[in-house]
């Protein structure tokens, strides 16, 4: 098992949940708390990705194989968009495995 260095001042917020009660100790409670996080960095990304599919009404594999065939390449607002739009997706898939 690996350890990392925590200041008292960083700890001390959670140790206070467990005091309280919400948590059985300070392992459950920065689980849960990382596990919160990546929740909501999912639905925050979901929310993303769903305007895109809005906007362009498609999935995110359809606009990419779009975007890679095509030939005027002065569309710089879809070329940000795919950029963005895949940005999102890696950021969901990563929060993903975190839930």
């Amino acid at each position: 098992m690996e350890y990392v260095k925590v200041s008292r001042d960083i700890f001390e917020p959670i140790r206070n949940l467990v005091k309280i009660g919400l948590y059985k100790d300070e392992h459950e409670a920065l689980r849960s708390l990382v596990h919160n996080q990546a929740a909501n960095k999912v639905d925050h990304y979901a929310k993303k990705i769903g305007l895109m599919e809005k906007k362009y009404t498609m999935k995110f594999s359809e606009f990419e194989k779009v975007m890679h065939t095509k030939t005027d390449d002065e569309d710089f607002e879809a070329w940000d968009d795919f950029i963005l739009w895949e940005s999102y997706v890696q950021a969901l898939q990563y929060w993903e495995k975190l839930v």
